[in-house]
């Protein structure tokens, strides 16, 4: 089965490590389109930078998150990551 659908597209950063990275994806939570992604992350932007913060570290140890994005992904569930289509930035570290 393969659809379109928008996520969050979110990477981590070791801390130790900074080379070392792991991608997240908002399986859980999507959106029709950019623009309702948007109004989302803008509304629960501490809630999900916490999130994504607290997660990693539950699960990968010491990490920081370098990027988030709103992505319009081509879900092929025969295959682990989704093809990412386009994707504009809602969070980068330091930016």
């Amino acid at each position: 089965m393969k659809g379109i659908t928008v996520i969050f597209l979110a990477t981590l950063l070791y801390t130790g490590d900074p080379q070392k990275t792991e991608n997240l994806y908002s399986w859980q939570i999507t959106f029709q389109s950019y623009d309702q992604c948007k109004l989302f992350y803008n509304e629960y932007q501490a809630d999900i930078l916490n999130g994504l913060l607290d997660h990693g570290t539950k699960k990968f140890g010491k990490i920081e998150v370098d990027y988030l994005a709103c992505a319009e992904v081509e879900l092929d569930f025969n295959k682990k990551h989704p093809k990412v289509l386009s994707q504009v930035e809602m969070y980068k570290k330091g930016g």
